[in-house]
């Protein structure tokens, strides 16, 4: 008789909230109603339109129920699993050792039924890999403390719990008034571009008589409305408060969004300062985040960070830099120019290109339409390399360029004197190495590197390989 083997026995998993399929369907009708406004033939005949709309109403729901029935989630004793997809079936495994934190959060749509999703901040995951919508708004509480018990054990979850409870009671560190929200969105370079094309297509075609169609300005107002859209009521209520967990925000007027910066994760920020914000002191700053930041997903801009600050006065922005970065004052860093021949590569803006070190970070700065000021810290630096176009070598400049984990964060000194760039590559690579030696290894992370680097680029021995706390 041969030996007995044991029946490894399925399991099946459970299906999500029944009217998930309707609230994830309704985006089509919207989609739908807003061609119609914008079509004058079927704003003629409002029977066929109104049967359209319907069409695409019960068209949205059924691929949303087709969704939800072949979507089932189960727990396992290592990790939470998802299957989902009818066309093509896609397998999720998310490992309770790589969850930071969950968040119980509820789109406006979602609230409206007592519905909600949950949010997990998965280590070296996506913007989406970690939503499972929707449940019962008692059941996702009730999911979600069990997530965090498997993920950090009974005292782990109840420190957590202990710390939203606290979050929601202490003061914040800082809130940005909404009224400063709506004036830099207007303010900014986008809307004001589209918002003055769109004037000039209305008057060209109502006043001038040019048959251009009023059709054509629909991107311009999309130009306008969404970015209103998103930085005015994405952003609605931001505040920054701290945690035992790190800093942590919380954003938005119908999704509310929150978000923790754990300290020893931020590789780099970013600095953002439009040419009419410079002018009234506001800045936007941003995060790199070791496993989160860098990624592309649900429409978001490419490598676009955590926002820290999505506009503040320079006295907000130093104080949250000196929270990120603890003794850190960018007005104490000595900037150095780009030499003068630059401008035969930068007419205007070479003026504007800096770049200076202190014992923490490397910074450089760039631009003047929209200046960005990238920060660098000497540890996250995974290579340094120079680059050199024909034009450059002509005038005798290069580029070092200061290589980290995916995300908005450039650190690039242009159009520097060679041999000063070389002395940059070579000094770099040693601050990074030292660096590393001496910040503690229990800030540890897997982070995604940047692709190769280009043919003909030279690569100075600040990799990572060396160390393995930088991987």
């Amino acid at each position: 008789m041969g030996p007995v083997t044991e029946q490894t026995v399925e399991v099946v998993g459970e299906r999500l909230h029944p009217l998930t399929p309707f609230v994830k369907g309704w985006g089509y009708f919207v989609v739908a109603a807003v061609a119609l406004v914008n079509n004058e033939g079927l704003r003629s005949n409002l029977t066929v339109a109104g049967i359209g709309l319907a069409a695409v109403l019960v068209g949205g729901i059924l691929l949303g129920a087709l969704s939800w029935w072949f979507t089932k989630w189960q727990l396992t004793d290592e990790a939470i699993r998802v299957d989902s997809g009818f066309l093509f079936r896609r397998t999720r495994i998310i490992r309770f050792d790589r969850i930071q934190a969950i968040d119980v959060a509820q789109p406006f749509v979602a609230r409206l039924f007592g519905m909600a999703e949950l949010r997990m901040d998965v280590a070296g995951g996506g913007k989406s890999d970690g939503k499972l919508s929707y449940f019962r708004y008692d059941e996702a509480q009730h999911l979600r403390t069990t997530l965090l018990v498997r993920a950090k054990g009974e005292k782990g979850a109840e420190q957590q719990e202990h710390d939203q409870q606290a979050e929601a009671l202490a003061p914040p560190l800082l809130t940005v008034p909404t009224n400063r929200l709506l004036g830099a969105t207007l303010l900014s370079s986008t809307v004001v571009a589209s918002a003055g094309a769109l004037i000039w297509l209305i008057v060209a075609t109502m006043v001038l008589d040019f048959h251009i169609g009023l059709f054509a300005g629909l991107p311009l107002l999309l130009g306008v409305v969404q970015p209103i859209w998103k930085q005015v009521v994405g952003n609605h209520g931001f505040t920054l408060s701290e945690s035992s967990h790190g800093l942590r925000t919380k954003r938005g007027l119908f999704d509310v969004q929150r978000q923790t910066v754990p300290p020893g994760r931020v590789q780099g920020l970013l600095i953002t300062e439009p040419l009419i914000w410079r002018l009234l002191g506001w800045s936007r700053v941003e995060l790199d985040i070791a496993g989160v930041a860098g990624q592309k997903e649900d429409g978001d801009d490419a490598l676009e960070g955590a926002q820290l600050l999505p506009v503040g006065e320079r006295a907000e922005v130093a104080y949250v830099l000196a929270r990120v970065l603890p003794g850190f004052d960018l007005s104490r860093i000595q900037m150095h120019p780009a030499p003068e021949r630059a401008k035969w590569l930068r007419p205007i803006g070479w003026r504007y290109l800096t770049y200076g070190v202190d014992d923490q970070v490397m910074v450089t700065t760039r631009g003047w339409v929209s200046r960005r000021t990238s920060i660098v810290l000497h540890h996250k630096t995974q290579s340094v390399r120079l680059e050199q176009g024909p034009i450059q070598r002509r005038l005798g400049l290069a580029n070092v360029h200061v290589d980290t984990p995916l995300g908005p964060t450039d650190a690039t000194a242009l159009h520097r004197d060679q041999v000063e760039a070389a002395a940059l590559v070579a000094a770099q690579a040693d601050r990074a190495r030292e660096a590393r030696r001496t910040v503690a290894a229990s800030f540890a992370v897997q982070t995604q590197p940047n692709p190769p680097s280009p043919d003909g680029s030279s690569n100075s021995a600040a990799s990572p390989a060396a160390d393995s706390s930088d991987r």
